[in-house]
């Protein structure tokens, strides 16, 4: 579209919008979430009973996201992390969540 130089009209915008940034530290204590709710890991015809793979001391469970709550148990924000991280087995682990509003 061509532009148009001799136009009668003069348009200004002006904006102003205040930022301010959150942070929430959460705290993995070591041995949390060291277990997996995922449906396969289950043994065949059992409930609660793990395959092998999830029992022993090779297991090492990853994490990708993090939710916020608040006391009501309501989801409040979901962060996702830009890679796998491991589930600390023998130290605590601080994760730091961001964002603006």
């Amino acid at each position: 579209m061509p532009a148009i130089l001799d136009s009668p009209y003069t348009l200004s915008f002006t904006s102003e919008i205040t930022v301010y940034q959150n942070e929430v530290r959460c705290l993995v204590n070591e041995n949390d979430f060291n277990y997996t709710l995922n449906p396969s890991a289950n043994k065949a015809g059992t409930s609660g009973s793990y395959i092998d793979a999830v029992t022993g001391s090779d297991f090492h469970p990853y994490f990708t996201t993090v939710g916020l709550y608040n006391d009501a148990d309501e989801l409040l924000l979901v962060g996702k992390m830009s890679r796998p991280y491991p589930v600390p087995q023998n130290s605590d682990m601080t994760i730091v969540v961001r964002w603006d509003s």
